[in-house]
């Protein structure tokens, strides 16, 4: 009976062992599991704040001169004021202004006028200047594209604004030199007074000819005040 009671001893703590060592297990198992996930959402994270570059701009359809994009000639200017840290006024460039620059842009009915309204902090103020220095080299439109599709991806620090401007192709030299300069600061400061003195209180702020429109709005808010401004011009009017 001494050696069956011994047994049954080595067999209960024998269970246990086992018992311990499954529950470890499962323990291990989940921790695994959650540590596997988490990495895999990083993954994804670090995907998507990948810098655009060049390659992912679309060309332009339009004609381009400096800030203004489309014929000098066309009867109907919109003036849009807009901050490069602002999401609508990426939604509003990178969509709506698209549809915009096709229908009336490229075809000569329309022309876009781009004006600084940097409000949102000092990285709104020097990418409006390193835009500007774009300008210098007629790539306005380009380095405006870049800054917008990499909006919240990257801190639009000096560093970071240079780079997007040799991605691009720009004299580097000349492009850098303007903006440790701060050479257009005054422009942009006198773009944001501009828009201040017509009422422009955020971004983005449309003007199809004095018709003003806020916001990112649709293309049919849009269509609608230009075709409304071709009409009152006369046959050949400018």
């Amino acid at each position: 009976m001494a050696k069956r009671s011994k047994r049954g001893k080595v067999r209960g703590k024998t269970r246990r062992r086992l018992g311990s060592l499954g529950w470890a297990a499962g323990i291990g198992a989940v921790v695994v599991a959650v540590v596997v996930v988490i990495v895999l959402a990083n993954l994804g994270q670090d995907g998507d704040d990948v810098p655009s570059g060049a390659a992912d701009i679309p060309p332009r359809l339009a004609p381009v001169q400096g800030n203004v994009l489309g014929s000098p000639d066309a009867p109907v200017t919109i003036v849009e004021y807009s901050d490069f840290q602002c999401p609508f006024c990426a939604q509003a460039a990178l969509g709506t202004m698209r549809q915009i620059e096709e229908e009336y842009l490229a075809t000569g009915k329309a022309k876009l006028v781009f004006k600084y309204f940097a409000f949102e902090g000092e990285e709104s103020i020097l990418s409006a200047q390193a835009a500007e220095c774009a300008a210098e080299q007629n790539r306005f439109w380009d380095y405006h594209d870049m800054l917008f599709l990499n909006q919240g991806r990257v801190a639009f620090t000096s560093e970071n604004l240079k780079a997007f401007a040799r991605e691009l192709g720009l004299d580097i030299a000349s492009f850098n030199l303007c903006l440790d300069l701060e050479k257009h600061a005054e422009k942009v400061a006198a773009d944001r007074a501009e828009g201040q003195r017509r009422g422009v209180t955020g971004t983005p702020t449309f003007y199809v000819g004095q018709t003003q429109i806020v916001g990112a709005k649709p293309y049919d808010t849009f269509r609608a005040a230009i075709e409304e401004q071709l009409t009152a011009q006369p046959e050949g009017g400018s």
